[in-house]
């Protein structure tokens, strides 16, 4: 008995050494070089001065942004980021790291719920394919809400999910949950509870079993526990704003976004079909094998990984049916529905490497011929066509090796029969990518995004002193984060003549297109005179920028 016993510790110390080998390493994954980049794109750079303006207002309820309500998003992510900035200081690193933290969490929780509900080998190959896919290697990466949201589902899903299979650990895991719908809907909305709890539901349906809502789903403790943790702040921002941010978040954030495309995001019916061979490179090219190896074992007629495995179909199918119907599109929508996919080619990769299933030579040539036939596409564009639209970006032939690289060897794999060493080329390809991406491409957009160029000018040249900023013609919510400080705002104008509302005795700092400044400098009043202190083409609107400082004549 007490070998047993002994034996019993050293699989659990085992256990949990591996948990953490698996969780340390995501996160040096994750994290390593992800301040290397100034903030991309729209998302990062609002979301970044929401938590500047609240932490200048000393309120950290009431998102805000340029001065105005921002309706976007609940508090979760404003706190995550805001706990990083408050460790690494207000930069990039700052308020990135918070998800790197997030992305590792993610990888252990599936290797802990994976191994539970299949087995060890599942897990890791789940792991290893969320990890490395090219959708991890940017969002895991980035101040955004979807870490987060990704996380909570993927923990309400899988806790509901071993609840339901396991009857004696029922309540604890089904409270798990509640906890992972509290979590998700204070990150993204009503969206983390409501579309995790319609996968549950035809899961439930598709089992004739839907008298489980009632029977033991535990919602006389698990309702309580969400609205204990929900409620608090919706209510506090709803008092703080006379109940203007609730009303346009759930009008208009929730059912404006369904209902009607906005900010120009809009798509055909196949675009999430897209968006999610595209970001679960390098993996989803073994889709088609995975479509074949379902319907010819037909898992979902087999008692006990028929639940399991119809389970991840449904939660995949439909996350993204529901928001293909949605007139706003965007592929961070349906990153949620990744790791059910994960786990399902992961078990098609167990039974293949267990079972010896026969060798697929066509399909695997297919497969494999794909990802080098993508791998030389991004070669050509990357270091041709692209170069030839846009000169001023850099040279990005170097984006397709690992992939062109990564499918000649899984071909030479794959030909002779051998599926393991073909997925560990493809794995270390998909490293490689991310190496890349983070440490050499990536880094040289940072002159082709001007706003921190351009607030670094501006913090040397005021040296903490008092100024106002304007924009004409041009806006990125990235020059506001980096131009402003504190609760600054920037005031955009219609037109030229409108700037001379805006000078004064402090320092004016306008920016504009550079087709434009010759306009701007005419409309100037006496005795107030303009001097330009640098032009940048700028990335996002293919054009030049100017910043220029406005001052009274001495």
């Amino acid at each position: 008995m007490s070998r047993i016993v002994i034996k019993m510790k050293k699989n659990k110390i085992s256990s949990i050494a591996n948990a953490l080998f698996v969780f340390v390493g995501s996160f040096l994954f994750f994290s390593w070089g992800t301040g290397n980049t100034s903030l991309w794109d729209i998302d990062e750079p609002i979301y970044a001065q929401a938590l500047k303006e609240m932490m200048a207002t000393g309120n950290l309820i009431v998102p805000l942004f340029n001065g105005h309500l921002l309706p976007d998003k609940p508090i979760l992510n404003y706190l995550l980021m805001w706990a990083g900035v408050k460790i690494f200081g207000l930069n990039s690193f700052g308020l990135r790291i918070g998800s790197a933290i997030v992305g590792a969490l993610l990888i252990l929780l599936l290797l802990v719920m994976v191994k539970k509900l299949y087995n060890q080998r599942v897990a890791i190959i789940s792991v290893l394919i969320t990890a490395t896919i090219l959708h991890s290697t940017i969002i895991f990466r980035s101040a955004t809400p979807d870490p987060l949201l990704i996380l909570t589902v993927t923990a309400s899903l899988t806790f509901f999910l071993y609840g339901y299979l396991h009857e004696e650990k029922r309540y604890k895991y089904l409270l798990l949950m509640y906890l992972a719908f509290a979590f998700a809907t204070l990150d993204k909305g009503p969206i983390g509870f409501l579309l995790p709890g319609l996968i549950i539901v035809v899961f439930l349906i598709s089992q004739n079993d839907l008298k489980f809502l009632l029977r033991d789903s535990r919602l006389k403790f698990g309702v309580p526990l969400f609205l204990l943790i929900t409620l608090p702040w919706y209510v506090a921002v709803g008092i703080e704003t006379h109940g203007a941010w609730d009303q346009i978040f759930f009008i208009q954030q929730n059912i404006g976004r369904f209902d009607s495309s906005m900010q120009g995001h809009k798509g055909p019916w196949f675009y999430y079909i897209i968006s999610i061979f595209l970001g679960m490179l390098p993996w989803s090219i073994f889709f088609p094998h995975l479509l074949v190896w379902l319907k010819k074992n037909n898992f979902f007629l087999s008692e006990k990984i028929s639940k399991k495995t119809l389970f991840m179909m449904i939660w995949a199918v439909v996350w993204a049916v529901f928001f293909s119907f949605s007139a706003t599109k965007l592929p961070s929508y349906v990153w949620e529905s990744y790791p059910p996919l994960a786990i399902l080619l992961a078990l098609y990769f167990d039974n293949r490497l267990r079972s010896g299933l026969e060798n697929r030579k066509i399909l695997d040539l297919f497969s494999a011929g794909l990802l080098l036939v993508i791998g030389l596409a991004l070669c050509l564009f990357g270091g041709w066509i692209l170069p030839q639209r846009e000169p001023e970006i850099p040279n990005l032939v170097a984006t397709g090796l690992p992939y062109l690289i990564g499918g000649i060897v899984a071909v030479f794999f794959l030909l002779r029969g051998k599926i393991l060493p073909a997925m560990i080329s493809i794995a270390i390809s998909a490293v490689a990518l991310s190496v890349l991406l983070v440490f050499v491409l990536t880094p040289q957009f940072n002159q082709l995004k001007p706003a921190q160029m351009m607030g670094k000018k501006i913090s040397e040249i005021q040296q903490g002193n008092p100024y106002r900023l304007v924009a004409w013609n041009w806006f990125q919510p990235d020059f506001l984060f980096y131009a402003a400080r504190g609760n600054m705002t920037v005031h955009r104008v219609a037109h030229a003549s409108d700037v001379n509302r805006f000078t004064g005795v402090e320092p004016l700092y306008v920016v504009c297109p550079e087709t434009d400044v010759k306009d701007l400098v005419l409309a100037l009043q006496p005795p107030y005179q303009a001097d330009l202190l640098m032009t940048r083409f700028e990335i996002y609107d293919h054009e030049k920028i100017s910043l220029l400082r406005i001052t009274g004549s001495s």
